[in-house]
């Protein structure tokens, strides 16, 4: 595993089918350019003197719009003549388990605290793919700081999701923990178009 960092609290990691289904040993965690990164900003007073429990709270207010993201990349795919992402809820809810587990253990990492990784985690959830590939976030807080890093032609994680091999994407979050995982055609593979409209 490579850690590479330059900015803490802002971390992200990509995993590849291939080396989860060999020893998940090209796992790369990489740190976000700061020109991407939201500040991290002051936690509020409140939560700051009320204890741990509050503050995890003020940080749970927000959670992502999955549909309002996944829009904003395709936006993108249709610049480059590429069909729109769809969105997986099967994935996405085997992507939340998986971001509320790294959530509670504060650690970054493609293995669960069970020991299983990816592939298990999708099997149990009936979905397969010859193509899965799943990134790690920590640190976002904000739709349009994640969606402006999904769209960056220098991340690794744009040229993921403009690889024509994805067909959808489920995304999980939970305090500042994000799971994304891309999936390949399946013909059991559950998907819906992403609303646009944003509330």
């Amino acid at each position: 595993m490579t850690i590479l960092t330059n900015r803490p609290g802002v971390r992200r990691a990509a995993v590849t089918a291939s080396a989860l289904a060999a020893s998940l040993s090209a796992v790369l965690l990489a740190a976000v350019p700061s020109a991407q990164a939201e500040p991290p900003g002051p936690v509020p007073a409140r939560a700051a003197t009320a204890g741990p429990a509050a503050t995890k709270a003020a940080q749970q207010a927000y959670y992502p719009n999955t549909d309002w993201i996944v829009c904003e990349v395709n936006k993108e795919r249709a610049n480059h003549g590429m069909t729109p992402l769809q969105i997986s809820d099967p994935v996405s809810n085997t992507a939340r388990a998986h971001a509320r587990d790294m959530a509670r253990t504060g650690k970054l990492s493609p293995v669960g605290s069970d020991g299983r990784d990816l592939r298990a985690r999708l099997s149990d959830a009936k979905v397969f793919s010859s193509y899965i590939r799943e990134y790690l976030f920590s640190g976002y807080t904000s739709d349009s700081y994640f969606a402006d890093m999904a769209t960056d032609p220098d991340t690794d994680f744009s040229k993921a999701l403009m690889n024509q091999d994805v067909v959808a994407v489920g995304l999980g979050y939970d305090n500042r923990y994000w799971d994304v995982v891309l999936v390949g055609k399946h013909r059991k593979l559950v998907t819906r178009s992403p609303s646009c409209a944003r509330p």
